[in-house]
């Protein structure tokens, strides 16, 4: 065995353990609030890759990388299905194959702090409309504690968020990559991080609340295992309201998606009206309604009298949790939930609580930043029904809860949350999180929560013009490919 082939195997099996690294680093960086910081870091190894790898081993290296971060931050899916979590690792990481085939081309160019961001980010914003759409690991989502950080999501949307940690990682690799201080580009990017600093410290300090209203939420923590029970139907009622009681009799109350223990038809709908009659509150609480034939995974609004005000079907589904894509291909496959296959709602509902209004964004509708901006223009605060307790509570319960921080501060309002597991509570239109807890735990347990939302009449820079910086980055990068380069004179 030659003493080169032994040369180019040491270097594959350390490019491996490079994507490995990089992977997980990345990856833990959203399971853990401590462990944030390390997205700021983790993509150097990838970038090294990407700087020496041919097309073929950097495509398998690249594939590795994705594979493995997505594996570290989403491995709860598998408490679901096994086989759902490995066919969606594997289309994930086709993403990180795709950014290594564009990055390649600009990394070694001038201007790589920049381009290689806006790279980032478009496959961000790809991955997250692209057919069913799945943005859950965009980078950005893992500093959702660092208020001072994210206030300028309000501006540009948490792709700036990745955009500043990816140009991060570049400068540092560069830095190590080419063993000289790069004081013009350290410059630059203290520039942009203190500029960011600065510009929340003065939204934070400048924001203020002109209104408020009353609400309570509740979590019923009630297991998976026996929500669709028959024989636990009456005790899951009882639970429900005696929570409900908790509550002030002024307060609107919130119940989780799905909370109530029967599929609703024409023939039991009085059960839910009595209920709502018998606790004498007002009421939104989530329930699967089955009309012609089809399901639905609703909202419905009652005032305290029972009286019938609106109701809200899910619009954004869970592939293969609510609905099957394609079906006429995979007939052969169920869908998670104890219901079958679920029907889409087809429109916006906007709801009126003294004076105020309000919409309904049900379990991952939340992860959608345009969809979510849709709701907000015309609302004065957003409410999130949620089931999370497929998943095991914690780290998803936390990723989940990133995700509602960064839609209040994109948008400027307050949105009150309530999980059948956890975590329940509110986030103020400033990304500050507000959350129910009993002896010190979020999750897994049953209580109410009852609060006064603060209530912002403006909306921001980003609910007005959505996704512009991404587009504008996109843009950015065109213009780099199609301008000439200057040849050297002879």
């Amino acid at each position: 065995m030659s003493f080169a082939y032994r040369l180019s195997e040491l270097s594959n099996m350390i490019n491996l353990l490079l994507a490995v690294i990089s992977g997980l680093l990345t990856g833990l960086s959203f399971d853990f609030e401590f462990l944030s910081f390390l997205a700021w870091i983790s993509l150097i190894p990838l970038l090294f890759i990407l700087n020496k790898s041919q097309l073929k081993k950097g495509i398998f290296y690249s594939f590795i990388f994705g594979f493995v971060y997505s594996l570290t931050a989403m491995f709860w899916v598998g408490n679901v299905t096994k086989l759902g979590l490995i066919v969606l690792l594997g289309y994930l990481s086709l993403y990180a194959v795709l950014f290594f085939a564009i990055s390649r081309y600009f990394l070694k160019k001038p201007l790589a702090i920049f381009t290689i961001p806006c790279v980032w980010i478009a496959l961000e914003l790809l991955r997250e409309n692209i057919w069913c759409g799945f943005g859950w690991t965009n980078l950005g989502y893992s500093q959702y504690r660092n208020l001072y950080l994210i206030q300028s999501a309000d501006l540009f949307g948490v792709k700036f968020i990745s955009f500043v940690i990816v140009m991060v990682n570049v400068l540092f690799f560069e830095a190590i990559s080419k063993k000289r201080f790069l004081f013009s580009k350290i410059l630059t990017v203290l520039i942009i991080l203190s500029s960011i600093l600065a510009y929340g410290f003065f939204r934070l300090n400048n924001l203020k609340s002109q209104n408020s209203v009353n609400l309570s939420v509740v979590q019923p923590n009630i297991p998976q295992e026996l929500k669709w029970e028959e024989a636990a139907q009456t005790d899951i009622i009882e639970k429900l309201k005696k929570l409900s009681l908790r509550t002030p009799n002024d307060s609107l109350v919130i119940f989780p998606e799905a909370s109530w223990p029967l599929v609703v038809t024409n023939e039991n709908y009085n059960l839910l009206r009595d209920f709502v009659k018998e606790t004498k509150r007002n009421m939104l609480i989530g329930a699967v309604t089955s009309e012609k034939e089809n399901f639905y995974n609703t909202a419905i609004f009652f005032d305290k009298d029972a009286k019938f005000l609106g109701i809200y079907r899910k619009i954004k589904l869970v592939p293969f949790g609510e609905y099957i894509p394609l079906r006429n291909l995979f007939s052969f496959i169920d869908v998670i939930n104890s219901i079958g296959d679920t029907s889409r709602g087809k429109e916006y509902k906007i709801f009126s609580y003294k004076g105020k209004e309000f919409s309904v964004l049900i379990c991952f509708e939340d992860i959608f930043p345009l969809f979510v901006s849709d709701f907000a223009k015309k609302d004065d605060f957003l409410i999130n029904i949620t089931n999370d307790a497929w998943y095991g509570g914690n780290p998803e319960c936390n990723q989940h809860l990133s995700m509602v921080v960064f839609r209040a501060v994109e948008n400027r309002i307050s949105i009150a949350r309530s999980a059948n597991t956890g975590i329940s509570g509110w986030v103020s239109y400033k990304g500050d999180i507000h959350k129910l807890n009993y002896e010190g735990k979020d999750i897994l347990v049953d209580g109410t929560l009852n609060f006064t939302l603060p209530l912002n009449t403006g909306r921001s820079l980003y609910n007005k013009w959505g996704e512009l910086f991404v587009y504008l980055s996109m843009a950015f990068l065109a213009v780099i490919i199609l301008i000439p380069r200057k040849t050297p004179r002879a």
